[in-house]
């Protein structure tokens, strides 16, 4: 009887463990949103490392050209007939551009830079093109990883200002001042339909450090933008311009949904996973978080290089 007694003991009733389970369900449950919240500081403390990188790569490529890489060589957009002679669609990325200085001179160095590297044509002019090479190429500090993958690499058939071939999405966009239907000639010629302020950015050509005469720490550089917009067609796209290349804030704000969209934002907007926001790269290479709440018309402020704008803290 006594050594029944004592072999009891050491036992556990159905009920102390259900209450077992149940402590460490609700220990489980209290720690998961930390762990989430900690993976996720971790992701965007790396999306912001991306973007410092970015920021490095240019000023770097400015001190070997005295300017900025241009956003597109030779895209094939709706004013190309105006800056681009017949044949003369190319479509190469300002990402492409900058291989060297993100130290990946190997695939810098098998491009083909007096060819195409997307077909996008809106005008029907020729010359556009793809580069194997180029398809299906990922690199990760382009990429937000926050960020959910869609339809990536994406192929687009029909000829158009958004045909291409495997290629692959980025998270980080070169902002722009204006949409691609105000652009009808090259950055050093550069009109537009409403106003002739710029962004750092434009085709064939873009700023130097001295044209950024609101200064290079109100000036934004590049912004993240989400991979999954209004549709898969839009971009921005590694290996080649597409009409939506680059991404315009000022307008299309930040984790703004469009209408008809189903809550998603437009081609031009920019945005991110990272709640509340996204980042941007300043033209004197740091990497500020922007509010999606942030006033427009400071977006537009820290877009444009020589307005004459004056930004307070932001």
């Amino acid at each position: 009887m006594s050594l029944y007694r004592e072999a009891r003991r050491f036992g556990f009733t159905l009920i102390e463990l259900l209450v077992v389970i149940a402590i460490i369900a609700v220990l489980v449950a209290l720690l998961l949103p930390a762990v989430q919240q900690a993976r996720e500081a971790a992701r965007r403390s790396q999306c912001k490392n991306n973007l410092k990188q970015l920021g490095l790569a240019m000023h770097n490529y400015h001190d070997n050209f005295n300017m900025l890489p241009p956003s597109a060589i030779n895209p094939g957009t709706v004013g190309s007939t105006n800056f681009i002679p017949t044949g003369g669609i190319r479509n190469i990325t300002g990402y492409l551009l900058i291989l060297p200085q993100l130290e990946q001179t190997p695939l810098y160095n098998q491009i083909n830079f007096n060819i195409a590297t997307g077909q996008a044509d809106w005008n029907g002019q020729g010359g556009g093109g793809t580069q194997v090479v180029l398809q299906n190429y990922k690199m990760d500090v382009l990429r937000c990883p926050s960020d959910v993958p869609y339809v990536d690499p994406n192929t687009y058939t029909p000829q158009n200002m958004y045909t291409i071939t495997a290629a692959t999405r980025v998270s980080y966009g070169f902002v722009s001042e204006q949409t691609e239907y105000d652009y009808w000639a090259g950055y050093n010629t550069w009109t537009q339909n409403r106003n002739a302020t710029k962004s750092a950015f434009g085709f064939d050509a873009a700023a130097r450090m001295a044209d950024l005469r609101d200064g290079t720490s109100n000036t934004i550089l590049m912004i993240e933008t989400p991979y999954k917009k209004c549709s898969y067609v839009f971009g921005p796209f590694l290996e080649a311009w597409v009409h939506t290349h680059q991404i315009y804030p000022a307008y299309f704000g930040i984790n703004m949904p469009w209408p008809g969209c189903g809550g998603l934002p437009y081609a031009w907007g920019a945005g991110s996973a990272h709640t509340g926001g996204c980042q941007v790269v300043l033209g004197d290479g740091s990497v500020r978080f922007l509010s999606q709440n942030i006033f427009k018309p400071l977006i537009q402020a820290l877009v444009s290089v020589n307005n004459g704008d004056i930004v307070g803290t932001f």
